[in-house]
């Protein structure tokens, strides 16, 4: 079996993104600029240490894990809906390709993309900030299964869409609550205990969880059960899709 078209659909996914680098990239590492200068500086002289760090490192893996999971699922989301919608994923299914390497070629696209927001958002604030990196390999493996459960996400909502409102409703009211209700601005530790249990149940958590002990060492869960949870829903996430896109459900809008 030939994996160049496996390859080429890859490289479409990576050419789609660079090619609009200052619309895909760039918003994020702006975006996290304006948190780490309202909510870092401003705010930040007036809260206490979390768990021995100022308040500004505290947040930046949160802010950096946040970019990954935004663009990750916007990548897989945008593109195969498109795809649906131009109908254009019919000349993949025409290609010699197995359903498990279309899937992935869009997900591995969403990875790229997250990879790459999270290390703009990284370089652009250690030009503010002098943060620590406890392993870059841990950071690398936690962006890498994050960006591949949220790339699934986006693939699933794409499938089950019928129109570009539903793609935006999925990011706007579900994904971006859970992301700023994982931790990003604050310790799950210091919510009653009530909300602590309820954020145990945000998936978002244990993404924010395992880049925070990436960078700092420190982690508020169990960090090895953080990675293999995370591990875990992409690989179901990864094998819904491909059941879903093997059986022809929705393929075309």
């Amino acid at each position: 079996m030939t994996y160049i078209p496996f390859l080429s659909l890859i490289n479409r996914e990576a050419y789609r993104f660079l090619r609009l680098f200052s619309q895909t990239v760039l918003p994020p590492v702006l975006l996290t600029l304006l948190f780490i200068l309202v909510f870092g500086y401003s705010l930040g002289s007036s809260i206490k240490k979390i768990q021995g760090f100022d308040y500004i490192i505290f947040i930046l893996p949160g802010l950096a894990q946040m970019g990954v999971i935004q663009h990750a699922y916007q990548n897989s989301a945008t593109s195969f809906y498109l795809a649906r919608m131009e109908r254009s994923i019919e000349n993949f299914l025409v290609a010699p390709l197995s359903y498990l390497q279309i899937i992935s070629s869009f997900i591995i696209g969403s990875i790229l993309r997250g990879l790459t927001v999270g290390i703009c958002i990284l370089i652009m604030s250690s030009l503010f900030v002098d943060f620590p990196i406890a392993s870059l390999t841990w950071l690398f493996l936690s962006w890498f299964v994050t960006a591949a459960l949220f790339g699934a996400l986006g693939i699933l909502v794409s499938m089950l869409a019928e129109s570009w409102d539903h793609v935006a409703l999925i990011s706007n009211f579900i994904l971006m609550p859970l992301i700023y209700l994982g931790g990003v601005f604050y310790s799950i530790k210091m919510l009653p205990p009530f909300w602590q249990k309820i954020s145990l149940f945000n998936p978002v958590f244990y993404a924010i969880d395992s880049t925070r002990y990436a960078l700092l060492g420190k982690s508020e869960f169990t960090w090895y059960l953080s990675f293999l949870l995370i591990l875990i829903m992409a690989l179901l996430l990864l094998f819904t899709c491909t059941l879903l896109f093997k059986r022809g459900f929705k393929i075309i809008n």
